[in-house]
């Protein structure tokens, strides 16, 4: 396991919502989790920040796969569907455009086959 895994793997945010690292390399990434009860809104809806950290999550290990380090500029996105608990939902980011400074990377999130979220992402990439 080389240090970017291991380190995906320690972190702390991703353990406390049981996010788990399923791939990262060459700037891509999948990340998962399974939906519990505690993870609801106010409404019975899964919380968007949750869905929210899961793309964040892949898009954090898929562009430092490529580049280490490289920090959030801006992410924006749209929620689409909904999921309901014990739902196993992926993240799956990769990178779409990269340069000695900036990169972009798109992020889906689904649950099976649906598409419940996408993000686009920018990183600073640190020289």
């Amino acid at each position: 396991m080389n240090d970017l895994h291991q380190q995906l793997k320690d972190d702390p945010y991703l353990k406390f919502l049981g996010i788990e690292v399923d791939a990262a390399v060459d700037g891509h990434a999948v990340c998962s989790l399974t939906i519990a009860e505690h993870m609801l809104n106010f409404l019975g809806a899964v919380h968007g920040g949750l869905i929210f950290s899961l793309a964040d999550a892949a898009f954090s290990a898929a562009s430092n796969s490529d580049w280490s380090p490289s920090f959030a500029l801006d992410v924006s996105g749209s929620f689409l569907k909904s999921v309901r608990p014990g739902d196993r939902i992926t993240a799956d980011a990769v990178r779409i455009n990269t340069t000695k400074r900036t990169g972009l990377y798109r992020m889906n999130v689904r649950h099976n086959e649906d598409l419940i979220a996408t993000f686009n992402g920018t990183v600073f990439r640190k020289v």
